[in-house]
């Protein structure tokens, strides 16, 4: 890297990963809408006398073989095949069946009772209808965190950028002189760049411990970085380039402490 360029290569790789996850919560917020705008016009099945709920796996009375599911609950699954299991990035990401998808969703018992089932009981229906707000309610929590987190970690790449700028200005300066005033004054200089990033770092450890992920598949409690980072060489990107920038500050620093000696 010459003197004038500037590397956040953690940031850089954390950026493309919080990007996906946009991309992909914000496409699942719009199924799950669109699914629920889809279910709200199924009418639920009102139970005959006489038959018993085969939803969760029972024997009907009238006959030994299982009936097949009723239009509203193929309504149903049609509604959330066509929306939810349709995103860009289903097969990617998931991969699933509707029953294993759906479980995962709404939990196995509903799950299994929307996929397998015969059935859209009103029972069934009003769970369904909750299930269907609670995973649109996530996505609409998670997606602001998830783009606050790529604006924050924007933010903190601009000001390394220009901090490393700077301080390669200043070092380049140092190695150029043996003033002692002139190195004195450059090392205040330096100190500054070094304040703030030791501001930048501090700000976004305060970020990191006062924010986790919204509830969202098995993630709820865990914090947003690791959420994100974990699968990534550090769970800190921003911090990890911050200690980076520090470093090279401080070696400017060291020269201009020495040549004064």
């Amino acid at each position: 890297m010459s003197d004038t360029e500037t590397s956040q290569p953690q940031i850089e790789q954390a950026l493309a990963v919080v990007q996906r996850e946009v991309d992909c919560i914000a496409a699942e917020l719009s199924a799950f809408r669109r699914f629920r705008s889809r279910i709200v016009s199924i009418e639920p099945t009102v139970q005959s006398a006489g038959i018993a709920d085969t939803a969760a796996g029972g024997v009907s009375a009238l006959s030994a073989r299982r009936p097949k599911p009723e239009a509203s609950l193929r309504a149903v699954r049609e509604a959330y095949r066509e929306t939810v299991m349709a995103v860009p990035h289903f097969e990617a990401e998931y991969d699933d069946s509707l029953e294993a998808n759906m479980s995962m969703e709404f939990g196995p018992e509903l799950g299994t009772q929307i996929a397998t089932g015969t059935r859209l009981t009103p029972q069934l229906y009003e769970a369904l209808l909750t299930a269907s707000e609670g995973a649109r309610d996530e996505r609409e929590t998670l997606l602001p965190a998830l783009e606050d987190e790529r604006e924050s970690l924007q933010s903190v790449r601009a000001t390394l950028d220009d901090c490393e700028r700077r301080g390669a200005a200043l070092g380049a300066n140092a190695r150029r002189t043996t003033d002692s005033a002139r190195l004195d004054s450059i090392d205040g200089q330096l100190a500054e760049i070094e304040a703030d990033c030791e501001a930048v770092a501090a700000t976004r450890q305060q970020q990191l411990h006062s924010r986790s992920a919204a509830a969202l598949s098995g993630v709820d409690g865990t914090s947003l970085a690791r959420y994100l980072y974990g699968d990534c060489p550090v769970t800190c990107p921003a911090l990890a380039d911050t200690v980076d920038c520090l470093d090279t500050i401080r070696r400017h620093r060291r020269h201009c402490i020495v040549s004064t000696s």
